[in-house]
C-alpha cells in the first residue's frame, strides 16, 4: 500500500479507498422501490436476500459439512422403514 503523500494516480487511490462491496440492504427502509408492475413484497425479498452470508444465513455453507457417523446412525434408527423396505 502506498504512503498518503506518495505520487499515486488519483484513479488508483480512489480504487484503493472504495468499498469492496456496497453496503447491504438490511431493512426494508434501505431497499429501493420496486419497478412498475413488480409486487412490492417480491422486490423487497429479492433485495434482502441478494447476498449470501447476510441477514441470518449460516456463517459457513451448510453443504460443506461432513456428517458425523454417530448422527447418521441415530437418524437411521429414528426413521421407520417403509412397507416395501421391510426385511423378508
Amino acid at each position: 500500500m502506498s504512503e498518503p503523500g506518495s505520487e499515486v494516480p488519483d484513479a488508483d487511490r480512489a480504487e484503493q479507498e472504495a468499498l469492496l462491496d456496497p453496503p447491504a440492504v438490511t431493512t426494508a427502509g434501505d431497499a429501493t422501490s420496486p419497478g412498475e408492475g413488480v409486487p412490492e413484497a417480491d422486490a423487497l425479498e429479492q433485495q434482502l436476500a441478494a447476498r449470501p452470508g447476510e441477514a441470518g444465513s449460516p456463517m459457513r455453507p451448510v453443504g460443506d459439512r461432513e456428517a458425523d457417523p454417530a448422527d447418521v446412525l441415530e437418524q437411521q434408527a429414528d426413521v421407520p422403514l417403509d412397507d416395501d423396505e421391510t426385511p423378508a
